[in-house]
């Protein structure tokens, strides 16, 4: 059992091909056979070596690594004229205007059995003779896709359904050469949310962009392997569990919706799921961005597993969870005028009651805040509200008491009382 994966570098890794390659990875991990990679650059003008490099850095970060160093069809086009010199001489192939066409059989038809779609007949009247190589001896898509596929041992092919028309095509070209028949599987296209073709409007196209922006691999993998295919209700899986559930005959036939938000909180599971120690030295590089570190923090551990809903991926979480260890800019308009022009109470209370305390605690903090309760009398978002926004800069943190112990005390005062004097000064 062997599949492949077999991108042009004329750009980066996309998410509908990242998908692709999964599904081919899962089904040959699946089934105790080898996954491969074969880099398809016959494309001379629009192939380049950075794409080459930054297609297999993407299948390297997602864990889609092939049994073998990939083949470049670039450096086999002398296997290609041979084979096309073999058909010639057996009068399945001819010469025209210096290319090559193979003779295309016109009765009849050509049944694709396709594991997904089922079995599905081609009229061979409706095929031209097909170009297997080009005036300038380069080969075309259908001649050396199948050479190779048959050179590398491959037996199921599994793609988009955007290929399953060059299917009988490429038939032919197995016939006319002599080589075992390949077993199809075809796919479903990865759709935007509006139902077309995704694309760069409907959300990043380009793998990287999610690595860059702290999503997990596995979080991706999950997601782009629910676009087409299902397992009753569960919607968390690690690879192996993927792997093991895995069976192609349940994968869809229609088009599957790529959701950002459904990444989103597939996203967030699969960081719920790491270790403490894991989380920050995963939010290290991001952190290192935003120009602060977590090695001088009083309680790291609380604090990034108190903060880790507070974004979707890496990248926001660490935002989230800056203003916690290095001072904000300003309040925005919206929060001085709504939370903390009106509360100077409550600022000048919890500055009296912080400033003398020795043991700096959550539950030190909530003796304070329920102080504050008794002593104000006021509710809690009267109270919660505007201490969050001094402390933060804005409204959303974890619970209060945690809030003010994740902050050092120093730090805490500080802003305090840089609330009281913007209160003082309007």
């Amino acid at each position: 059992m062997v599949t492949r994966f077999a991108p042009s570098p004329t750009g980066y890794l996309h998410i509908g091909g990242v998908r692709t390659a999964l599904f081919n990875y899962i089904f040959a991990k699946k089934n105790q056979g080898k996954f491969l990679v074969r880099i398809e650059d016959t494309d001379k003008e629009r192939s380049e070596e950075q794409f080459i490099e930054a297609i297999m850095e993407g299948l390297d970060w997602i864990g889609l690594k092939p049994a073998f160093e990939p083949i470049k069809q670039s450096e086999r086009y002398d296997i290609y004229k041979e084979e096309a010199s073999r058909l010639i001489d057996l009068g399945k192939a001819y010469k025209d205007d210096g290319a090559v066409r193979l003779q295309v059989k016109k009765e009849g038809s050509t049944l694709v059995k396709d594991m997904v779609y089922g079995d599905i007949e081609f009229l061979n009247s409706e095929l031209d003779d097909i170009v297997i190589l080009r005036s300038d001896g380069t080969p075309t898509y259908h001649f050396c896709n199948v050479i190779d596929d048959n050179s590398q041992g491959v037996s199921h092919i599994i793609r988009g359904e955007d290929h399953l028309p060059n299917t009988p095509k490429q038939i032919q070209v197995v016939n006319a050469l002599g080589y075992e028949e390949f077993q199809y599987a075809h796919l479903p296209l990865v759709l935007g949310e509006d139902k077309k073709r995704l694309s760069k409007r409907h959300a990043a196209t380009d793998l990287m962009a999610y690595q860059n922006l702290g999503y997990l691999p596995e979080a991706v993998k999950n997601t782009l392997t629910r676009l087409g295919w299902s397992k009753g209700d569960k919607e968390i899986f690690t690879i192996s569990e993927i792997i093991n559930a895995f069976d192609i005959k349940d994968v869809s036939r229609s088009g599957a919706v790529f959701d950002v938000g459904k990444l989103n909180f597939v996203n967030q599971q699969h960081l719920s799921s790491l270790t403490d120690e894991e989380l920050i030295e995963l939010i290290r590089p991001f952190n290192e961005k935003n120009k602060f570190d977590l090695s001088n923090h009083h309680d790291p551990k609380k604090l990034i597993r108190l903060c880790v809903t507070g974004g979707n991926n890496l990248s926001e979480i660490s935002k989230f969870i800056q203003p916690f260890v290095i001072d904000f800019d300003n309040y925005s308009e919206d929060d001085l005028r709504k939370h903390l022009l009106d509360s100077g109470d409550v600022i000048n209370f919890f500055l009296s009651e912080l400033d003398g305390i020795d043991n700096w605690s959550e539950e030190t903090m909530e003796s304070v805040i329920n102080k504050a309760l008794e002593k104000l009398n006021l509710p809690m978002p009267k109270i919660g509200l505007p201490i969050r926004v001094a402390l933060l800069g804005r409204r959303n943190s974890p619970h209060l008491s945690s809030t003010i112990y994740l902050i050092k005390k120093e730090s805490a005062l500080s802003r305090l009382e840089r609330a009281k004097n913007v209160i003082s000064e309007h």
